[in-house]
């Protein structure tokens, strides 16, 4: 195993491959007008808000974003 200062650990190299693919979480919320879906960046950065699970998808789609629903 190398124990060098350059090893890179499981968690980082995941992270590299996370924050490099064209994901969006989508998932439900709840706010002052009721149950919204947010579109999510890979480290959980809110994008958007929408009032439909099917109008997130599209957003999503439409940049050229893999949506996944997260519930």
């Amino acid at each position: 195993m190398d124990t060098s200062d350059n090893a890179k650990t499981d968690a980082d190299v995941f992270s590299v491959i996370l924050h490099s693919l064209p994901v969006a979480y989508v998932r439900p919320v709840i706010t002052d007008k009721g149950k919204n879906y947010a579109v999510c960046s890979a480290d959980g950065t809110q994008l958007a808000l929408f009032a439909t699970e099917d109008a997130a998808f599209f957003a999503a789609k439409q940049h050229d974003l893999d949506p996944v629903l997260i519930h």
